[in-house]
Formats: C-alpha cells, structure tokens, sequence
C-alpha cells in the first residue's frame, strides 16, 4: 500500500481513533452504578501506544487526560513490557505511580493485533469512596496516602477473562459501599473491552502499517503545531507568576506556587522548582497532576484542529523539584492535590502566559472544584458516600463574557440534579442558585458562582469540604477586577458557623451545609 495519503484520509482516522476514546466513556456512563459517574461524568477515556505515549482522547477530565499516559508508562515499568500479555487487564490508583489520587482508579486493557502490542485502552474514574479514615477519601487535615484510602499498585484485575476474585474481594472488604464500587469497576472493564473491539474494526478496516503511519503524521503535525506557537515568543525572555493556596488544612498560612517559563531555540522551559515544599496537610500534587495542569494550557493556546496527542507536549520541558508541593515524596497525602492544588497550577499558568500572549488568556476563574463529601449510614441502614465538585465563576478575556455557574479547566464535570441527588443520598437540597455580583467588574466582568446548601436528613454523617479562593481572591487582568472569595458555611439549629476551606467534621440531622462558590476574575479597565 502507498505511504501517501490525503489529509482528508487523515483527519478521519484521527476522528476514528477519538471517537474509540469517546464511544469507551459512553459505555462506562452507561453501564455505571454510581451518580458520580453515571450522572456528573467524573471518569475519562484515552488512547495510547505501546510505549504509553497519548495517541487520542475524548474530552473529558482535564487532570486525569494529562495523567493518565503517566499511569500507563508507570504500568509498562512495573510489570516489564515482555510480561504484558493479550487478554490481561490492569488496575492501579497510586498517585505516586502516574495516578491523581487514590480514588481515581484507572483500568487498563493492553491491545494485540496479530500477536503483537500496539496500545492500551485506558480509563480513570473518581470513585466516591476508597477506603480510608473518613468516608469520600478525601479528609482534610494531616494524613498520609495509606491514611486517606485503599491503595492500588498496578494489579492484574482480569487475565483471559477471568477475574482476580481473589484481590476484588479484598479491595471490596475495605472499602465502603461496596456494591457501588464493584458495580462502576465492572463498568469499567467492560469499557475497556469495547475499547478494544473498537480499535480493532479500525485496524482492520485500514490496516495497522496505514494507521499507524497517520498516527505518525498526527503526531508530527501537533508537534509543529506547539513548536509555531513557541516560536513566536521571544528567545531567552524568562517570565514568571506566583499564585498561592490558601492554606494547607493543618496550618492557616498561604503556600505559593511559583512557574518561571522562557523559551531555548525549540524548547518551552517551564520551571517549577521555585515552588515551597511539600506540606502536612493533603493538598500536595504529584507530578503526574503537574503535568495535566502544564498539559492542559498549551493545548488550549493551541488551535483544536490538531490532534490532541503525545507530538503536542513534545516541546515541553517541565522541570520540578522533588519535595515540593508540586511533585511531593511518598508517603505524603495527595488527596486535594489532584482537585485543588492542581487548579491552582493552572492559575498560575495563566498567570505567566497571559504575560505572552495577553489577547488570548482569560481572566483566572473560580480556581477550586468546591469539592464536598458527605457520608455515613443512613435511615434505611445502609451505609452512603455523597460526593461532589460545585461549579463557579469563569474568568473574563478580550471579547468574552463567559457564562454563570460553570466548572472549568481542571474539571469538566456536570452537576449532580437534585433529583438524582435527593434519590439515591439521605439529603435534601434548599436552595441551588447563582450568586449575583460575585464576578469580577471590567471591562469584561467574570462571570458568577453559585450557593448549594444541603441539609442532612440521617442521623449523623462525617462531612469533609476540600475548597480554595476563600483568602485569596481568583485574579483579573489588565485592569479587571477580582471575582468573590467563596465561603462554606454550617447552620445547625443553635448557630451558623463559617468553616475553613478545608474541614473533616462530624454534622448531625438537619445540619445546613451552605457551599457559596468564588466568582471568576475581570478583564480589562472598565471604560
């Protein structure tokens, strides 16, 4: 068969191989058992080689997408690429090992064409509890990995379609709702088979010599893409941007986060190593996150109609120390690094590229995923975990306003409906609106966050809030104004109590959790 090909042949193949990633999510939404999966869409697809280098991706979450050839790579080293074996399917969660955090469990399916590897067909889903000291696996406070869940080193979940009973019977033994985990796990095994069955018509229709040839091209052609995108910022022009956490849930004092980029010849230097070190509390971001959040803004100056691939990060070089709150040492907690720090990342490359390329950077936006845990045993006795991410404002840019009461950047979730949520927890939603006022002015205002106040209707529950912005306001540019600080608050019969960003606490029956988002930041000085 020729080597040539047209683009048009071209850029259908790459639709085939995206619509293989996005047609796996389909069957993992629709086969799953929990609301976080099922209704808000907490997992993601993708694509990679044999090697675990991205070949394509549906668009679904932004931190797990950017982890997750990570996780595959850290797979092939484990296990050794010659004891990778057809019919085999994986599972790990260590965030240490490419994960986010441990309740974001990956399953991994490698794929045989004519008795050799050619890729892996993963997926990675927000599990709403693991295991751990407080339901959710998500406490706030000083706690190590082992002390926030059940953690999974890569592990051999089915070989030759039979499954390792043995380990998930374990894994189920430790968590709670296990009913729930099994049933979304399952969900994502039969995913992964899909996957596979998917890429195979693929290969066959067009041959694995012709397709992998486009994706070579695709590859190539992204990679140019970045590479024209660096070339026209200035040589050795070094710019930087500090942004900071609030805090870290054990001690009130803000923790910065600090990017320095300049571009060498071809490359993209972007330099964290002046970020503080890692800290007590569980807000620490593995390397893997770093690289979702770095990952995550050169894809959107890029224009999408390149492939999102490996070719596209090529250019980067993305330089941590080890120690610190980007890219801790073990056995340090990660468990809001992966939802909060990793926001906070990506502040801060707004930060330093809106120094480069000020007309297409926006404004900062909500910079937290609001996240809210609640879970004990309810009326009927059995026991539940509620877990969410509340949506807030979106940063401002030149000629746009953005709309009310989204998630952005690192998360791409839709809520959880008050039916759904009413349904399946023992909770009832008051009041679920947007915040007026709660954008930053400008020239283009930020858009609003919202309040979401829960009321338990069990008993007692443990409730544990991972947030940001409540100290430091979400920033605007040129001239733009700051959106709101958020604000989580507790009305209990007796009194209503403002509560840290970050708190694992005891609530009882008919306890008010209010969540009141941060609204995005201005841009550009009101005329």
């Amino acid at each position: 068969m020729s080597s040539k090909f047209s683009l048009i042949e071209a850029q259908v193949i790459n639709q085939a191989l995206t619509n293989v990633a996005l047609e796996t999510g389909i069957v993992l939404q629709r086969s799953a058992f929990s609301p976080n999966i099922r209704d808000r869409l907490d997992f993601s697809s993708a694509i990679m080689d044999k090697d675990g280098r991205l070949i394509a991706q549906a668009e679904h979450i932004p931190v797990h997408l950017g982890a997750m050839p990570e996780g595959v790579q850290a797979l092939i080293k484990h296990f050794g690429k010659e004891n990778i074996l057809d019919g085999d399917i994986y599972i790990a969660n260590n965030p240490y090992l490419g994960g986010t955090h441990l309740p974001d469990i990956a399953v991994v399916k490698p794929i045989f064409f004519d008795n050799s590897l050619v890729g892996y067909i993963a997926n990675r889903c927000h599990h709403a509890d693991v295991g751990g000291v407080v339901p959710g696996s998500m406490p706030s406070g000083k706690y190590t990995l082992e002390e926030e869940g059940y953690i999974i080193n890569p592990t051999v979940l089915e070989r030759n379609g039979v499954l390792n009973q043995e380990w998930f019977n374990e894994f189920l033994s430790n968590i709670r709702v296990p009913d729930e985990r099994k049933g979304d796990i399952q969900a994502q095994l039969a995913s992964t088979k899909i996957g596979e069955k998917k890429f195979h018509s693929l290969l066959k229709k067009y041959s694995l010599d012709r397709v992998q040839q486009i994706i070579d091209f695709l590859n190539e052609r992204s990679k140019n893409a970045s590479l024209e995108l660096i070339r026209t910022i200035p040589e050795n022009k070094r710019v930087s941007f500090t942004d900071y956490m609030d805090n870290d849930g054990v001690k009130d004092a803000p923790i910065g986060i600090t990017a320095e980029v300049e571009r060498k010849g071809d490359k993209l230097i972007i330099d964290y190593s002046k970020t503080e070190s890692q800290v007590e509390g569980n807000i620490n971001a593995t390397y893997a996150v770093t690289l979702s959040a770095t990952y995550y803004i050169i894809r959107c100056l890029v224009s999408r109609e390149y492939a999102t691939n490996s070719g596209l990060y090529e250019p980067l070089e993305i330089i941590t120390k080890k120690g610190t709150l980007i890219d801790p040492l073990p056995p340090a907690g990660v468990a809001a690094g992966n939802v909060e720090t990793s926001q906070r990342i990506t502040d801060v490359m707004i930060g330093v590229f809106s120094q480069l390329f000020p007309e297409i950077v926006p404004a900062a936006s909500s910079g937290t995923m609001n996240n809210t845990i609640i879970g004990g045993v309810g009326p009927n006795g059995v026991q539940f975990t509620y877990y969410e991410t509340i949506a807030g404002g979106i940063g401002a840019g030149k000629d746009y306003a953005p709309p009310n009461a989204k998630h952005s950047h690192m998360t791409n979730t839709r809520n959880t409906s008050v039916e759904v949520l009413e349904k399946y927890y023992p909770l009832r939603i008051h009041e679920y609106s947007i915040l007026p006022n709660t954008g930053g002015e400008g020239m283009w205002s930020g858009s609003n966050g919202v309040r979401r106040t829960i009321e338990l209707v069990a008993d007692e529950a443990i409730l544990s809030i991972q947030s940001e912005r409540r100290k430091y306001s979400p920033f605007g540019l040129f001239g733009g104004k700051v959106g709101a600080k958020g604000k989580n608050l507790l009305k209990t019969p007796d009194e209503t109590i403002v509560l840290p960003s970050k708190v694992t606490k005891k609530i009882k029956k008919g306890d008010i959790v209010i969540i009141e988002t941060p609204g995005g930041g201005g841009y550009g000085k009101e005329q």
